[in-house]
């Protein structure tokens, strides 16, 4: 009986652990989130500002390590990005004239 009433102490302690176990990691995971939320919230700002100067100028070489960076590119993405912009830069560097055929 000694035992039994031992037994049943320990199993009570060990759920009393248990709720408090889960209940910090409720806790963790809200402040997990929070802070997955601050960094998304900062990067989407930051991506915003350096697409809207990506397009504003014809710079493009400099810009594409930052969205490297933000987004996470594969080496084969970034090559893809890196390639469109030659070919932009090209457009942009030719002449006007170019641009019209007089016949």
């Amino acid at each position: 009986e000694k035992v039994a009433d031992a037994l049943c102490r320990e199993r009570d302690a060990l759920r009393v652990q248990l709720e408090s176990l889960k209940d910090e990691r409720a806790r963790v995971s809200r402040v997990e989130g929070f802070e997955e939320r601050f960094k998304e919230g900062v990067s989407i700002e930051y991506l915003r500002n350096v697409l809207i100067k990506y397009i504003e100028t014809q710079d493009h070489a400099k810009l594409i390590p930052v969205f490297h960076t933000l987004l996470d590119f594969t080496p084969q993405e970034k090559q893809r990005l890196e390639a469109a912009s030659r070919r932009l830069d090209a457009t942009w560097n030719k002449p006007v004239s170019s641009f019209f055929s007089f016949q």
